[in-house]
């Protein structure tokens, strides 16, 4: 045949489950190391810590508030180490 000519051809169509990789970025984000009750006394200052499995943007809250840098909250991550320092606490910070 020239090259102008198709040639009808058969084909069979063959499905092949594919094959489902989890990346480490879609993995879920778990604690290493839980956040542990604290006492101080007032007027000091306390810090939280925890570590998470992988590096992620943590939210700190007390109730339904969120919890900002500021005098009060020092907020500190580095990688997957997270730490919250209540400064000058008051017995409204338990």
């Amino acid at each position: 045949p020239s090259n102008s000519e198709q040639i009808p051809a058969d084909f069979d169509l063959v499905l092949i489950p594919s094959l489902l990789v989890l990346h480490p970025s879609a993995l879920p984000i778990l604690f290493q190391e839980e956040l542990l009750n604290k006492e101080a006394t007032e007027g000091e200052a306390v810090t939280l810590h925890c570590k998470l499995s992988k590096p992620a943007q943590v939210e700190w809250r007390k109730g339904t508030k969120v919890l900002r840098p500021s005098d009060k909250y020092k907020i500190e991550q580095e990688g997957p180490f997270v730490e919250l320092t209540i400064q000058d606490l008051d017995l409204a910070d338990a």
